[in-house]
């Protein structure tokens, strides 16, 4: 459903960042005749399973993306960006992007995905790097908060008269 990437940060603590890149539901616009406004997949059961307003549509044959804006069971509405000829989104005066309806041909081929934007980060989860726990809070250098010694990271923290750390 979607791909991961682990890293091992600075801190010594490892992430692990779950990406939106893998479609989550995918099929092929079947309503014959003209070009239509609303994706029409007999079947799909679209509102059952999950989608949701809001997130990325790409019509693969077209190249057309956009947001879907309406979900019924077996149909979609989306709305993509007005782009020029070198694919860059137009504006108008306001600074607003301009937005159309996305088309839909018999037999074009759609992703739907679980964001509003492909390759977007849905979690992130960081693994302690002194026992191992998970967790979505980032660490401080690689250890939770609470679990930081005085010591933890200069090797003389003692005051007056108190005895130091010999170095060899």
């Amino acid at each position: 459903m979607y791909a991961y990437q682990v890293a091992l940060n600075m801190g010594g603590e490892i992430i692990e960042t779950h990406l939106d890149s893998n479609p989550f539901a995918t099929g092929t616009h079947n309503l014959a005749g003209t070009t239509t406004g609303t994706l029409v997949n007999p079947g799909a059961d679209f509102k059952s399973c999950g989608v949701q307003a809001g997130v990325l549509i790409k019509n693969t044959t077209t190249g057309e993306d956009g947001l879907i804006t309406a979900v019924r069971e077996n149909e979609i509405d989306a709305t993509g960006y007005l782009k020029d000829a070198n694919d860059e989104i137009i504006y108008d005066i306001d600074g607003d992007p301009l937005t159309v309806d996305l088309d839909w041909n018999y037999g074009d081929t759609y992703e739907i995905y679980l964001t509003s934007t492909e390759n977007s980060i849905i979690t992130s989860r960081y693994t302690d790097k002194r026992y191992g726990t998970r967790t979505k809070i980032p660490l401080d250098r690689g250890l939770f908060e609470d679990d930081v010694d005085v010591d933890e990271y200069e090797r003389n923290v003692f005051g007056p008269d108190q005895p130091s750390i010999p170095s060899y």
